[in-house]
């Protein structure tokens, strides 16, 4: 009896020890000044995420379904769209493919993009569902819940800080602002050569 006892407590103890890894969730979300229907536009559109996402510099479309984001330290996450709900304004993804950790470190993700009316603004909300990088037991530095869970809630909340802020909108301003400036500075020269330039 009393090996039976012993036998069934390193049993319970090993199933206590050996677990992979638990499922990650991110839940964020923000108030914009911007109506819905604005925000939709730049949400709905998934390689606009290059534009008012301050960690994506760049977006490649690969088919129908999937783009390639580059991040701001050079590596690549391929994105993949699963719906977007044009009646629930909302946008459903996953990453796919092998996910380069130093891009983030999970080893798979969904995650899901909403708008909703909130006055005359909206409220965007960002939700992701993920494993950590390591799935076995024991995960190394960088790898393990806490580092998938802090890069993941990083990314996000940079994302919805980018959408706030009309990151894309102020890009644009700039831009046409310095083109302005340009025009003021060489109209005369233009005119002297008979160009309508900046007229």
């Amino acid at each position: 009896m009393k090996l039976l006892m012993l036998l069934l407590g390193l049993s319970v103890s090993s199933v206590v020890l050996a677990h992979g890894p638990t499922p990650q969730k991110t839940d964020e979300s923000v108030q914009v000044g911007s109506s819905a229907a604005d925000m939709w536009k730049r949400v709905s559109d998934p390689c606009a995420i290059a534009q008012w996402h301050p960690e994506v510099t760049a977006c490649s479309p690969v088919n129908e379904k999937q783009q390639t984001l580059t991040l701001k330290n050079g590596k690549q996450l391929l994105q993949e769209i699963d719906e977007v709900a044009q009646a629930e304004m909302t946008v459903s993804y996953r990453l796919s493919g092998e996910i380069d950790l130093e891009a983030l470190p999970v080893s798979s993700l969904n995650g899901k993009i909403k708008v909703s009316p909130d006055g005359s603004g909206a409220k965007i909300s960002w939700t992701a569902r993920y494993y950590r990088a390591f799935t076995g037991n024991e995960p190394p530095a960088g790898q393990d819940d806490e580092s998938a869970k802090s890069a993941v809630d990083s990314f996000v909340k940079a994302g919805l800080q980018g959408l706030k802020e009309g990151r894309a909108a102020k890009s644009a301003a700039k831009s046409h602002d310095l083109i302005d400036r340009c025009c003021v500075a060489l109209r005369s020269t233009f005119k002297r050569w008979g160009l309508n330039w900046c007229a």
